[in-house]
């Protein structure tokens, strides 16, 4: 089961991963923050009566330290927020999330990636968006690819996952009123943006 997750500095800056030459499926594009898949070990303790969301946050974050550096008390939360499934892989699932971060985009200037995830990611890299701007564009009826709210880079050089976690995030955070399903009976938190 796919897992991506973007994640957001508290400037409003996306975390993404340049996947290297190695990488089979995005060689040499921009990726999520982290983009993988489930583990084993991810579903510890789901005979506790864990949600499904609950282990796909489990996995996700673990994702997203392994690749990123990012340390556990620097992510404030993990919403899941799309799914698609990847005909070009064989229809696998693959779940969206948005991932809230407690740093600045430069105090992940000199983050470095676990030693085994350098054959497949090639650097960090943060650039600035706009996630509600973006929504309401989409909510307006723009195409993902023209929307003027999509950074350049990520219309040029983003992945897939990347493009449809963007986009899933973005309409996530500019749902209507009747859409809403709110965690835990509690409003989601403000998203910061640039």
């Amino acid at each position: 089961m796919g897992i991506s997750t973007i994640a957001l500095t508290t400037d409003g800056a996306l975390v993404l991963v340049r996947q290297s030459e190695r990488n089979v499926a995005s060689a040499l594009l921009l990726a999520p923050s982290d983009s993988g898949s489930l583990e084993p070990r991810d579903l510890a303790g789901a005979d506790a009566g864990r949600s499904a969301q609950e282990i796909l946050r489990t996995g996700m974050e673990r994702e997203l330290r392994e690749e990123t550096g990012l340390r556990a008390e620097e992510i404030v939360s993990t919403t899941v927020v799309g799914f698609a499934r990847w005909m070009e892989r064989g229809a696998k699932p693959e779940f969206f999330a948005l991932t809230r971060l407690s740093v600045a985009a430069a105090d992940l200037t000199r983050r470095r990636v676990a030693s085994d995830e350098k054959l497949y990611s090639a650097g960090l890299r943060t650039v600035p968006i706009d996630l509600v701007a973006l929504g309401k564009e989409l909510r307006a009826g723009v195409d993902l690819l023209t929307a003027s709210h999509l950074p350049r880079l990520l219309r040029e050089d983003g992945s897939l996952p990347l493009l449809l976690a963007v986009r899933a995030a973005a309409l996530w955070l500019v749902r209507r009123p009747d859409d809403r399903q709110e965690e835990a009976g509690a409003p989601p938190e403000p998203v910061p943006t640039s």
